[in-house]
């Protein structure tokens, strides 16, 4: 089993990253494994919310499906694999900090089942790289668009 926590404080509200993140099908633009996102049950995402994943991992293309298990308004959004490689959980928990800003802390366990022949250690050290970009590269989105929308 695997578990890394990666954070990054971003210059928003807490409310405002939890709503765009709460948006499930806006995975395939920050998150550089997923390359698509397919909502299973119907109305709005909340506790119970299924949704389908597509991903290129290490070369291999993976069919997840995810359960939402906490949803929280601007507090907490957890979602965990019901059905493909390996079972996982991704955990987001937002907190304000000073100058309206929050820190979002992604934690992740993953139970490894044989990722592509690869030894832990190195799958482990991807993913936390991979987590730390994805991360950035929202950060990066969220606040390019409020400049540019208060511009």
């Amino acid at each position: 089993m695997m578990k890394v926590k990666q954070s990054v404080v971003i210059n928003l509200p807490p409310e405002e990253i939890f709503a765009y993140l709460a948006d499930l099908d806006n995975l395939v633009d920050w998150s550089s494994p997923v390359v698509a996102v397919r909502k299973i049950s119907q109305g709005a995402m909340c506790v119970g919310g299924v949704l389908r994943t597509t991903m290129r991992f290490l070369g291999r293309w993976l069919d997840i499906t995810f359960e939402v298990v906490e949803f929280e308004l601007g507090r907490c959004l957890t979602i965990k694999s019901i059905s493909g490689a390996a079972p996982c959980l991704f955990s987001y928990q937002f907190e304000p900090v000073e100058d309206n800003g929050t820190n979002v802390c992604l934690e992740t366990v993953i139970h490894f089942t044989g990722m592509a022949g690869l030894a832990e250690p190195v799958v482990t050290r991807v993913i936390r790289r991979q987590l730390e970009h994805d991360l950035l590269t929202l950060k990066d989105m969220l606040e390019a668009s409020t400049s540019q929308s208060a511009g």
